[in-house]
Order: structure tokens, then sequence, then C-alpha cells
């Protein structure tokens, strides 16, 4: 099962803790903020970045850790990532949306509605706040 066929999302249980969220009270926050702490000590939270948006993943702890199937997301941006459907190191790195596809932005939508709706929105990046995310 591969992450650009649409079925993985279905194996993240639902979380609608952001139905009422107003993205830009968020605090604004780098990749350096994420990388403070180290998201494998215990109790840490680990943290991604998708669309601009610092979601809390800790939930799925097992699969955003050392050999886990996102072991290489925590505390980087992995829009472009998602959006290729892939889980290479390289790709987590490289953030943002520049060179997607039409049908990778398809997929980026997708996997962007699944984070909103599953894991907890805890701030944002000054993308948002230059306006180069719409959410």
């Amino acid at each position: 099962m591969s992450l650009a066929d649409g079925n993985l999302p279905l194996l993240i249980p639902p979380n609608y803790v952001n139905q009422d969220l107003d993205i830009m009270r968020l605090p604004t926050m780098t990749l350096a903020d994420l990388t403070a702490t180290d998201e494998y000590e215990f109790g840490a939270r680990i943290l991604v970045v998708l669309k601009g948006l610092v979601f809390d993943v800790t939930g799925m702890k097992e699969a955003f850790s050392p050999r886990g199937l996102f072991e290489f997301y925590p505390n980087n941006d992995i829009t472009y990532a998602l959006a290729k459907g892939s889980v290479l190191e390289e790709d987590a790195r490289v953030g943002g949306e520049s060179g997607l596809t039409d049908r990778e932005k398809e997929n980026l939508e997708r996997w962007f509605t699944v984070f909103k709706n599953r894991f907890e929105i805890i701030g944002k990046t000054d993308q948002v706040d230059q306006g180069l995310y719409s959410n």
C-alpha cells in the first residue's frame, strides 16, 4: 500500500479537535522550534509541518518513530513528501509545494484533509502569516 493510493489515511482514527480553530491566532513556529526537544524522549510531542501548519502526531508515535513508516517526517515540513506519496528522507526534507504536478497537489489536499481531521494543529509557520498557504 502506498501513500499515493488514498487508502492509508483510513488507518488513522478521526479526531475533530480543529473544527473551530482560528489559524491566525495560533503561535508562529519555525522548524527550529520543532527540533527544540528530542521527539523520541519519553513524553515529548512529535511534530510535523504540513501546508504551513504544525501538527502534533504523537498519537501515532509508532509510525513516526525510528523504523516506523514515517520515520523521517518528525520536525520537517512534509508537504512535498506527502504530495509525492513518498516516505524517503530526501523528500521529507524538501518542504513546500514547488514543482508539484496537478495530481500531486490533489493528493496533497487529500492528505491535508486527513491530517486536519485527525491531528491537533498547535501552530503555524511564517508561510501562513505571509499568505503562502490558504488552509
